[in-house]
């Protein structure tokens, strides 16, 4: 049977160098050899080169800056990478025609969720303080924290000076909160606010960055970079064809967790290691 022709594939960063940089280089890793040739772009500090987005057959958009312009573009199927779903969201409301879709950074509900059940598996309750723009997700969060046994305390806010007393509320009354990447609620002031609250109530915090756990947050299950890199390479490695056929939105398949072993400490937890809990999760996904 012979070869697949190989596709030329644009990549096009947000910045130059630092953690975009790393991310090129991570998904030429996961292609070389795979049958599609990844070109640069260019990046929207330095500016893109139009002459190999005409060429190319897929356009890979890199963080949000890259996803916006890219979005605007007529014609070539682009994938947005690095990217938030309420971000992919909005570009695909303001672009409505475009071939466009991402693999977005925002975790299932259900890896969430497989996390605190592992790290905290007398948990009864958890909490979360949902903003307008996260407010949509309360009753899917409900839905899946009650088939894992768990009951969802909520509060919504729709301003800043609402955060802290719904955190205290929401502390007072759950085993656990799991930060949301809310822009009112997670913001550097609000995050702030809301790990120093749950110091004053010993209440571990599960997060969505590893920068959170950094910060003080207990865990947190995230797709680094790298993982969506991986991620990415597998897909462009796996298709083939003279037309691209784009995945429908989703989150990554690869995805890491974080422990901050200082604050397990101070709450008298005693949590398995990263690999353990990271094998664990990936088995109950099947993968």
């Amino acid at each position: 049977m012979p070869q697949a022709a190989a596709h030329e594939v644009a990549l096009v960063l947000s910045q130059k160098g630092g953690a975009y940089e790393r991310f090129a280089d991570a998904l030429r890793a996961a292609t070389a050899g795979g049958g599609h040739q990844i070109v640069d772009g260019g990046n929207m500090e330095d500016g893109v080169d139009a002459a190999v987005l005409e060429r190319a057959e897929l356009i890979i958009a890199a963080g949000g800056p890259a996803a916006d312009a890219m979005a605007a573009r007529a014609g070539r199927p682009t994938l947005g990478v690095l990217i938030g779903r309420q971000q992919f969201e909005a570009l695909r409301r303001a672009n409505p025609g475009a071939p466009f879709s991402a693999i977005v950074l925002d975790q299932p509900v259900e890896r969430h969720v497989a996390l605190i059940r592992a790290v905290l598996p007398e948990a009864r309750r958890v909490g979360a303080v949902f903003g307008p723009d996260s407010a949509a997700l309360q009753p899917g969060f409900a839905k899946t924290l009650e088939a894992a046994g768990l009951k969802l305390g909520a509060r919504q806010i729709s301003a800043p000076a609402e955060l802290l007393p719904a955190l205290e509320r929401t502390l007072e009354s759950n085993d656990a909160l799991l930060a949301l990447p809310d822009p009112l609620v997670s913001s550097p002031s609000a995050a702030r606010s809301l790990l120093l609250t749950s110091y004053r109530y010993r209440r571990p915090v599960f997060a969505y960055s590893q920068a959170y756990v950094d910060a003080g947050a207990l865990a947190a299950v995230f797709s680094s970079t790298g993982d969506v890199a991986r991620d990415l390479g597998e897909w462009l490695n796996g298709t083939h064809g003279t037309a691209w056929q784009l995945p429908a939105p989703r989150s990554p398949r690869r995805f890491s967790i974080a422990i901050n072993r200082q604050v397990a400490r101070a709450l008298n937890l005693d949590i398995a290691d990263e690999a353990t809990l990271l094998e664990q999760l990936r088995r109950g996904e099947g993968q």
